[in-house]
């Protein structure tokens, strides 16, 4: 069963928008007032499998759960085309209980990657725009280190921004840890253990603007010389396009990996997994606060679907780790 949602201005309006799309063969699952407050909103299927293959036996449970998932994305404002591959996916698994079918659906559209271990293979270099929350984050990496017995190597490069190598100074001597400082690329490559291996290494980056080419290059020449791969740090609840912009500018100098900050202030988080999708990134951890104290928190398809569906408390340590086992 494939899934899509369609907006008019009326009814009629709505239905002849699901016809032109889908066919006469369409079925209408449910009918919803616009968020706008004016106009309606459909969700329609069209029918790969005749309905009564799916597991109904609920009285209809799957197609409510389907429901549910439908307004939990939309008010995260999810885009068009990633919000319908997801509901296809959710609705293709039939389960009752959306929390399992959302988590289905994510699974099948994003990638998950874990913390990193004490003594990863290569080192991280965090980038993102400014005000990301990436000297906090890489704290919190550190901290995460430091908590699985190992002692990282923190090296910043973010000496241009106002209180920013004071800011780093401060992180570094909560830890317990030295604070090295690189000029540039060269400099970097000099200071990297060359023992990679024996510790994590974790780089702090000055903000940049993902659209200014030499900007980029020069991120992409300090991750070639000191052999890191490259983390984004992202903030929650910004604009979906723009988020997924700048993903796909930080993937294009070969960052793999994304970590989420202020998930405690963000009520929508449709921008983040944009950019996660649309930069082919695979989701790390999120952030819950600017505190180094406060952990970085893992993050799989279950608890990112408890995330996204209504009446979930709030994201706290015990809550995520628990749910990533």
């Amino acid at each position: 069963m494939k899934l899509r949602s369609f907006t008019g201005k009326t009814l009629p309006d709505a239905m002849r928008q699901v016809r032109e799309a889908l066919g006469p063969d369409a079925v209408i699952l449910s009918t919803q007032p616009a968020e706008t407050g004016t106009g309606v909103r459909l969700t329609a299927a069209l029918e790969d499998t005749p309905l009564e293959d799916f597991d109904l036996a609920d009285g209809g449970g799957a197609l409510q759960s389907v429901d549910d998932i439908t307004d939990a994305l939309a008010y995260h404002r999810f885009p068009t085309g990633l919000l319908d591959r997801l509901l296809g996916a959710a609705a293709n698994l039939a389960s009752s209980d959306p929390v399992l079918a959302l988590a289905g659906a994510l699974d099948s559209e994003f990638a998950f990657a874990p913390l990193p271990a004490a003594k990863p293979p290569r080192p991280l270099m965090l980038v993102g725009p400014p005000g990301a929350g990436k000297s906090a984050t890489v704290a919190k990496l550190c901290a995460h280190a430091r908590l699985k017995g190992g002692t990282p190597q923190l090296i910043t490069m973010d000496s241009e921004k106002a209180g920013g190598l004071a800011q780093a100074a401060s992180f570094a001597q909560a830890l317990g840890l030295d604070l090295e400082q690189a000029a540039d690329s060269q400099d970097l490559a000099a200071r990297v253990d060359k023992d990679a291996s024996s510790r994590l290494i974790v780089i702090d980056t000055a903000g940049v603007n993902p659209f200014n080419d030499k900007d980029m290059r020069r991120l992409a020449q300090a991750a070639e010389a000191s052999g890191a791969g490259l983390v984004v740090v992202l903030p929650a609840g910004g604009d979906a396009m723009e988020s997924a912009e700048m993903a796909i500018a930080f993937a294009a100098i070969g960052a793999d990996r994304l970590i989420g900050t202020r998930f405690d202030i963000a009520r929508r988080l449709g921008g983040i997994l944009s950019a996660t999708q649309a930069g082919n990134l695979a989701l790390m951890a999120v952030s819950t606060s600017p505190t180094i104290g406060d952990v970085l928190l893992p993050i799989n398809p279950v608890s990112l679907a408890r995330l996204l569906l209504p009446g979930i408390s709030e994201p706290t340590e015990d809550y995520l780790v628990r749910e990533t086992g």
